[in-house]
């Protein structure tokens, strides 16, 4: 029996997988009083995040963007912006996932883990829709935050200043490993 729950124990890591991040983006969403809307987009996600086996909930690790790759419909505002989020001095936005929880329906999850962002690493939650066949899992996410909880002053001007609530919509299609495929097909689930 010792020898069982041994061999059992030992042969888990085998179904652990790291995660390619094949496809992603980050869109920000925030806006001026009598203004258009500010809508920033970067489409090179990075990350570094693993799996056990196809347990969507055990997904942990770390996904990151270089914040001077943000762009909008104005070049002049992308400038302006980078000044304010001091990318020069910060250049990575991080999110690290430390656990994931089930919701009610299907494919809707909670994400738990830790935003760093401006040199200031706090809580971060996200609500997700997770989805996986058989190559990818695809994480659908979407959360806000106020940038003056993260030491970003909101540029004004004159007296209408930009909103301070950053609301975020994220997507990232990771590639499973191997490992993963072979647990996927052992499973009997599709």
């Amino acid at each position: 029996m010792k020898k069982l729950l041994l061999i059992a124990l030992l042969s888990l890591p085998l179904f652990a997988g790291n995660m390619e991040v094949q496809e992603g983006f980050v869109a920000a969403h925030t806006q001026m009083p009598l203004d258009s809307t500010i809508d920033p987009f970067n489409n090179t996600l990075h990350g570094d995040l693993n799996m056990q086996g196809n347990d969507l909930t055990s997904i942990k690790g770390k996904l990151w963007v270089e914040m001077n790759l943000f762009f909008s419909d104005e070049a002049d505002r992308d400038v302006h912006m980078n000044e304010t989020d001091e990318a020069n001095s910060f250049p990575l936005a991080t999110y690290e996932i430390v656990s994931i929880s089930k919701n009610d329906k299907a494919s809707d999850y909670t994400l738990h883990g830790n935003l760093n962002f401006h040199g200031q690493k706090r809580a971060f939650s996200a609500t997700a829709d997770i989805t996986q066949d058989q190559d990818n899992v695809t994480i659908k996410a979407t959360s806000h935050f106020l940038m003056s909880e993260y030491g970003v002053e909101v540029p004004c001007m004159m007296f209408m200043c930009v909103r301070d609530q950053i609301d975020i919509f994220a997507k990232a299609v990771l590639h499973k490993s191997s490992s993963q495929h072979l647990a996927f097909n052992t499973s009997g689930t599709k």
